[in-house]
């Protein structure tokens, strides 16, 4: 009996010494699988930071770009009123320029009508001094008649009297006129300086819009490169999803629980289809691009169901989709849940889910004007129409 049970340890043992480097091999495979799989969420996390960091750059500098419109918008109306009021000052001056002209004028013909009644007065006085004795007394005495003599009389006191209305009028009138003209070209002065600085102002205004319209470009450029990052960011996540899905598969997680035909609708209430599938203006950055899926619109907080049966590979917020849900049903098919309210996602990466089963609630996370769904069906990463598969 003894002998016969030795052959059969020796063969149990030889089994047990074969079956264990199996298992640790299998277990190292599975180790390995899940190592990478950690790996892959780490970069799939760290794709998804990058996202939201450069779409809260864009949005931070699309509104340091529509701020500045605003102040083009201001600048352009100042410089506009600045050059009414230029062409207002303008006439000003041309105005003045002309009452200064007047007023020279004047000024050169009192001159001229005071050189004349100086003349005049110069002439009588060289006669006088020329005849000698003659006096205005000798010319009194020696009238003929006493008629005679009040006439002479009167026509010396007359002329008497205008000599010395003509001296006073003569200097009254002459300093009447520099004082006018002085004041009209102080008022000239003072118009012109004005004219200077508006012009200046004016200037300065116009270097500034100018300067606006070059930060303009170089936020355009910069809002260019940020989008950029953020597209090729969602493109790493896609790549990094579908590594993750082909590990999951290696694990024996996922089948092939798509097989073809529609699949469920993801809410069981009536919606508002408020944007379908394709191009268009994008209502935030207003860009147009695809829009990769479609927005169904309902109330916060509707609950939101899996398309089909898979497995969860992400559900986390991802960037300008918010809190978002992306299942793999297999077969190279992808159903994408967006815009879940804080605390709306009802499911796990990693977690089978069964057709009609509630993962989430409807919100407005991310990017996102109002509250809705926004669902997408990928084939191989890829976004397609998802109408066609619905019911």
């Amino acid at each position: 009996m003894r002998k016969k049970l030795l052959p059969v340890l020796a063969i149990f043992v030889v089994i047990m010494f074969l079956g264990q480097p199996y298992d640790s091999r299998a277990e190292t495979e599975v180790q390995k699988i899940e190592k990478e799989i950690r790996k892959i969420q780490q970069q799939m996390n760290k794709a998804a930071q990058e996202k939201k960091q450069a779409e809260q750059n864009v949005r931070q500098l699309s509104a340091q770009k529509a701020a500045t419109k605003e102040d083009i918008v201001r600048l352009m109306n100042e410089i506009a009123k600045a050059g009414e009021e230029l062409v207002a000052t303008q006439a000003k001056i041309d105005a003045a320029e002309e009452r200064l002209m007047r007023t020279t004028k004047e000024l050169e013909a009192a001159e001229e009508q005071r050189e004349s009644r100086d003349e005049l007065l110069q002439k009588r006085i060289r006669m006088i001094y020329m005849n000698g004795a003659v006096s205005y007394l000798d010319v009194l005495l020696s009238s003929t008649s006493f008629d005679d003599f009040l006439t002479r009389f009167n026509a010396m006191k007359l002329i008497m009297q205008q000599d010395k209305s003509v001296l006073e009028q003569s200097k009254q009138y002459e300093a009447f006129v520099a004082e006018k003209k002085a004041q009209v070209e102080a008022e000239l002065g003072e118009v012109r300086n004005l004219y200077a600085e508006m012009a200046t102002r004016k200037a300065n205004l116009e270097l500034k819009e100018r300067q606006k319209e070059v930060l303009i470009a170089q936020l355009n450029e910069k809002i260019e490169e940020t989008e950029e990052i953020s597209e090729e960011a969602e493109k790493a996540l896609m790549e990094f999803g579908q590594k993750y899905s082909e590990l999951l598969e290696k694990k024996k997680k996922i089948r092939n629980y798509y097989t073809g035909g529609k699949l469920g609708l993801p809410l069981k209430r009536e919606y508002r289809l408020s944007s379908p599938f394709g191009y268009r203006i994008h209502p935030v950055t207003g860009k147009r691009k695809l829009h990769t899926g479609i927005d169904m619109a309902v109330p916060e907080g509707t609950p939101v169901y899996a398309a089909e049966s898979g497995v969860v590979i992400v559900a986390q917020t991802w960037s300008g989709y918010g809190n978002t849900i992306v299942i793999n049903h297999g077969n190279g098919l992808w159903t994408l849940y967006g815009h879940l309210k804080p605390g709306g996602i009802l499911v796990e990466k990693g977690q089978t889910v069964k057709r009609g089963e509630k993962i989430g609630l409807v919100g407005k996370t991310g990017t996102a004007t109002g509250y809705h769904l926004h669902f997408e069906v990928r084939k191989n990463g890829n976004p397609v129409d998802p109408a066609p598969y619905l019911k």
